[in-house]
């Protein structure tokens, strides 16, 4: 590693934190339909002007904005992934990370006591930190692609049932019941999130309505709902510790019909807890968040195969632009 590559992973904040705010105060929306100079831009905008060109020409710098004649239009990378009207929006994740920014400044106290810098209650206190979680993971797996990925990569034949446990927004599921149009859905998950499922459900997937069941579930003090035929859990284990995970890992075996399947996507890290580099990274978030961090293979295949699963196997997700893997196992 060279000092440039260095200097810019220690500022990568100051990239971060000027897109959020140009998402925040609405530049890309405002220039999705003309181009702006940078006195129409603050003036619609309610900002300076002189602050507002900087900003215009940091995101321009960052390639989110291209220059014509003196003022500021979308590329297409914004236009694909920043204007909310796309199939293919980052924005709410984008935004979400925005709002827990302030908790990054406590890392420091966090790695002393080994405590959270947050109450660790997955965002279900206040209803608007609701709606910005589940719509960000809504936002990631949709701009990303890793729903219409795990559906075309899936092997769900023989199947007619299937639960999505802590499945937010649905947005595995959904695509899932497309893949396979004879099968039955449920999204399993905590009652404040299914408000927000709802929701996006309706907008989004009409036509999915009667083969979607919301289902309050709290894994970690009830047993689950089933039987099921299939299992499917997306981003859980890494927000639990060890105990919790192996403790729900033999919930789900027991709400599994006789030969069903488990599917976890996740980090599924190396046995030294280095790669992907995305899930080592996103250990010192989960340590701010929650109880949790990313775990190995091994660790993952320890707990089923204590539960009684069997045939466990792990598929990657190529990379880029994915990051995590599928670890899939049997109840016999």
């Amino acid at each position: 590693m060279n000092f440039a590559e260095l200097a810019a992973l220690a500022g990568g904040h100051a990239e971060a934190r000027a897109i959020q705010t140009a998402l925040k105060l609405g530049i890309f929306e405002l220039l999705g339909d003309q181009p702006r100079d940078a006195y129409a831009l603050a003036r619609s905008l309610g900002a300076d002007t002189r602050a507002t060109a900087l900003l215009a020409n940091a995101m321009a710098a960052l390639g989110l904005l291209a220059i014509d004649q003196g003022s500021y239009c979308l590329t297409e990378t914004s236009r694909r992934f920043l204007l909310r009207t796309s199939a293919e929006y980052l924005g709410g994740m984008i935004l979400f990370d925005e709002a827990i920014f302030p908790y990054w400044a406590k890392l420091e106290d966090a790695i002393r006591t080994g405590r959270p810098a947050r109450s660790p209650d997955m965002f279900q206190s206040d209803p608007e930190d609701t709606e910005r979680f589940i719509r960000a993971m809504d936002s990631l797996t949709r701009a990303r692609g890793d729903a219409v990925w795990v559906s075309e990569h899936l092997d769900l034949g023989g199947i007619d049932s299937i639960a999505d446990l802590g499945g937010g927004p649905g947005t595995y599921l959904a695509a899932i019941l497309r893949r396979w149009p004879s099968m039955r859905g449920a999204v399993w998950d905590l009652p404040a999130t299914l408000k927000v499922a709802r929701r996006i459900l309706e907008e989004r997937e009409p036509d999915l309505a009667s083969r979607i069941e919301l289902v309050e579930a709290d894994y970690a003090k009830e047993s689950l709902p089933g039987p099921v035929g299939a299992l499917f859990m997306s981003n859980i284990l890494h927000s639990e510790d060890e105990s919790d995970n192996a403790a729900l890992i033999t919930k789900c075996f027991r709400a599994l019909e006789p030969g069903g399947l488990i599917v976890i996507k996740d980090h599924v890290m190396n046995r030294d807890l280095t790669e992907p580099r995305a899930g080592a990274l996103f250990s010192l978030y989960l340590l701010l968040m929650t109880r949790g961090r990313d775990y190995s293979f091994d660790e993952i295949c320890g707990w089923l195969a204590a539960a009684g699963f069997v045939d466990i196997n792990l598929k990657t997700l190529p990379s880029p632009p994915y990051t995590s893997s599928l670890v899939i196992a049997h109840k016999q």
